[in-house]
């Protein structure tokens, strides 16, 4: 019996441990010219945050592109207006199924 709790709790472990990876390992996307992004860990998922220099319209909002296992969904970050702050989006997971962000992407209103 101890054997098998001891198992487990080292899978555990390691399992979190590789949820902790950095949000800098993720895939190699750039924010678009004139754009400044971040990646950064939320619990048991991952969050982008974007700011960007004034453009042609009234303001823009990040769009992620989630996954976790085999789901893939989006999550759209509240608009802002240029000068007024990040545009931040975060795809939320489980305990053992935490969610990433796969890719991103700037979508001007």
């Amino acid at each position: 019996m101890r054997r098998k709790c001891s198992v487990f709790a080292i899978a555990v472990f390691s399992l979190l441990g590789l949820s902790a990876v950095p949000a800098a390992a993720g895939t190699g996307d750039f924010a678009p010219p004139g754009c400044f992004a971040e990646r950064y860990g939320i619990l048991f998922g991952q969050g982008v945050s974007v700011s960007c220099f004034p453009g042609e319209s009234y303001g823009y909002r990040v769009i992620a592109h989630c996954a976790n296992g085999s789901a893939f969904w989006l999550v759209a970050g509240l608009p802002v207006p240029y000068g007024f702050g990040p545009a931040v989006a975060e795809c939320a997971g489980v305990l053992f199924v935490p969610a990433q962000v796969v890719a991103y992407r700037v979508h001007e209103i």
